[in-house]
């Protein structure tokens, strides 16, 4: 230990050397923050020789992290059943009615020659236009049916984590834009209290420095500083969970749970806008791994439909040809081989079930009126398929796409949840992007901060001799 004239002394001659201590302690730990960060986020794909290299810690436990971010996500803010339970299936039948005509009358021109040659043929040219316009005409109220059967089995055949969970392993800077947006003002704290914490242990070193001048204090103090202000960084954006007063003077409250409200809607925008938005979630919906489901299911709505309009089929198939009604209304007075029967008992509408439908059990032809019952399932089976390919782009459209928006309500919803969520959930937001290597980040803000210190030995050696 130096005596009190020699640091004195020491202090006259080398001023600058010691006020340049704090500075540099501080300047330590503002860049080993920024370092910190930057490191948890970049590079996104590995950088190195074999095991020797880097891939920033987001990139590299994205699964891991997606997997906890989505059970929070689809367990406790928001679920596929919440979604489709606000969609009003006439509101969105209402809006896509003029291009789902035009889709619907290509659907049933091709489909009803290739699956009912006879019965089409039958047909003139304007009883066949006349019949697809009933098919056109009916075909909101299957939209209709469909949205309220999607929403009674959204969970068969919508696995909304599912969803969640590709879509934010197939964008990689949706994951970080989550973790920079929403949590900016706590990276922005850390940066700041690299600062502030290094330029006070720069006042202590430079007083052990004026007692001891021993060349091993600045690594020790850079190798400190590094660690202690990543470290005390960390625990003050989540700790302590609620309001504490510490010293009857200061109050303090994690600076992410403080400011949960702006985070809560934050998150509610950023989730709505870049994850679970209309398209996707109707993309999802109608060409994700559970399609083949949706296509069952709208299948069984053309089924329905069918039966509503025709009633048993099994029982149709029985009753002598010659006795089945035709279509007057669609102009027709007589057809080849069945003059004189009686039209008045089918309504239009029967053939719209036969075409639009798909039917189940045994099936017995009609052949002598034109209508092949063997064929009216995959007849249908077909146009569902074909329909659940046009739907995306028909729903995609810009009033369908923002009534979708409105109606469904996913930024409203997660931030009323989110802000209601415990501290312990809501902490579980943000917390892994820092939990996941949280001792590699401060380990590293450690060696940076001793090799600081080394370069600070030479610097102090060179000026104060």
């Amino acid at each position: 230990m130096q005596s009190w004239s020699a640091i004195v002394e020491d202090l006259e001659s080398n001023w600058l050397v010691y006020a340049s201590m704090p500075v540099i302690a501080a300047l330590i730990g503002w860049g080993t923050k920024l370092v910190a960060i930057k490191m948890m986020f970049r590079p996104q794909r590995f950088i190195g020789i074999g095991r020797l290299g880097w891939q920033g810690i987001i990139p590299r436990r994205a699964p891991q992290m997606v997997e906890v971010l989505c059970e929070t996500l689809t367990g406790r803010l928001i679920t596929a059943g919440e979604i489709a339970a606000r969609v009003d299936g006439a509101e969105i039948a209402a809006l896509i009615e003029r291009p789902l005509r035009a889709e619907t009358a290509t659907i049933a021109r091709r489909v009803l020659p290739e699956y009912q040659p006879a019965l089409w043929r039958l047909l003139p040219p304007v009883a066949q236009d006349a019949l697809v316009e009933r098919i056109q005409d009916a075909a909101p109220d299957v939209v209709v049916r469909i949205t309220e059967a999607i929403t009674e089995n959204v969970d068969d055949v919508f696995d909304l984590q599912e969803m969640v969970t590709a879509e934010f392993l197939e964008d990689p800077d949706t994951l970080e834009s989550m973790f920079l947006d929403v949590g900016r003002r706590e990276f922005a704290f850390i940066r700041r209290s690299g600062l502030v914490f290094g330029f006070g242990i720069g006042l202590i070193q430079l007083v052990v420095w004026a007692l001891f001048r021993n060349p091993y204090m600045m690594p020790l103090f850079g190798l400190f500083t590094g660690w202690f202000t990543d470290w005390a960084a960390l625990k003050l954006i989540f700790n302590p969970k609620e309001p504490t007063r510490y010293l009857g003077v200061i109050t303090w409250q994690g600076l992410f749970l403080k400011h949960r409200i702006p985070v809560s809607q934050e998150y509610g925008t950023l989730i709505a806008n870049r994850v679970l938005t209309s398209d996707r979630l109707m993309a999802s919906l109608f060409t994700g791994p559970r399609s083949t489901r949706v296509a069952e299911l709208i299948a069984e709505v053309m089924e329905g439909t069918v039966r509503d309009h025709v009633g048993d089929l099994d029982a149709l198939s029985e009753l002598d040809p010659t006795r089945l009604p035709l279509l007057r209304e669609l102009g027709i007075s007589s057809l080849p081989g069945l003059d004189g029967v009686d039209a008045d008992r089918l309504p239009a509408a029967g053939l719209l079930g036969m075409v639009s439908g798909v039917l189940g059990g045994p099936a017995r032809g009609v052949a002598d009126v034109g209508l092949d019952v063997a064929r009216v399932q995959p007849m249908c089976s077909a146009a569902a398929e074909d329909l659940l390919a046009v739907l995306p782009g028909l729903l995609g459209r810009d009033e369908p796409h923002d009534y979708l928006t409105r109606a469904m309500g996913i930024q409203e919803v997660m931030a009323e949840k989110m802000s209601a969520m415990t501290p312990e959930e809501f902490e579980g937001v943000l917390r892994p992007a820092f939990q996941a290597d949280e001792r590699t980040l401060i380990f590293v803000g450690a060696l940076l901060g001793f090799m600081v210190g080394e370069l600070q030995v030479l610097m102090v050696e060179n000026l104060t001799h």
